[in-house]
């Protein structure tokens, strides 16, 4: 019993980890097909940037892809340094990583669209950023 409360704290506390260095986008909850979507950006050590999407459709059997992509801006204009896609059913979430230079800005863009189920009509689509300078 010990043991399933450590591994239930554990996890708690990974949650709360996850969601405070992640940026709800509240725009996705007046959409159709969409409950919630979040967006993170995080830095570590030797500049490891850590980026990642989560959306929550509306009901539980719609299918949803992910298509996202870390961008760096310099002179003048956004350039895509690494991208990927991720297809699931339910509560979605996408996570990359990726090195970085200090300096500059980058940014999360992420295109998500929601389907009726796998291969299915389309309900809706949406494209979500989240920007953060790595000092």
């Amino acid at each position: 019993m010990k043991k399933i409360r450590k591994i239930t704290a554990l996890c708690s506390i990974c949650a709360i980890s996850f969601l405070s260095i992640s940026t709800p986008v509240l725009a996705a909850n007046s959409w159709a097909g969409f409950d919630s979507v979040y967006i993170g950006l995080s830095f570590g050590t030797l500049g490891k940037a850590t980026f990642y999407t989560t959306v929550a459709p509306s009901k539980g059997s719609y299918y949803s892809k992910i298509t996202m992509k870390l961008q760096r801006y310099s002179g003048g204009s956004w350039k895509t340094l690494t991208s990927g896609n991720d297809y699931d059913t339910g509560l979605n979430t996408y996570s990359r990583s990726y090195y970085v230079t200090k300096g500059y800005t980058y940014r999360v863009r992420s295109t998500v669209t929601i389907y009726k189920k796998k291969g299915g009509a389309k309900i809706n689509s949406d494209t979500f950023t989240y920007k953060r300078k790595y000092k």
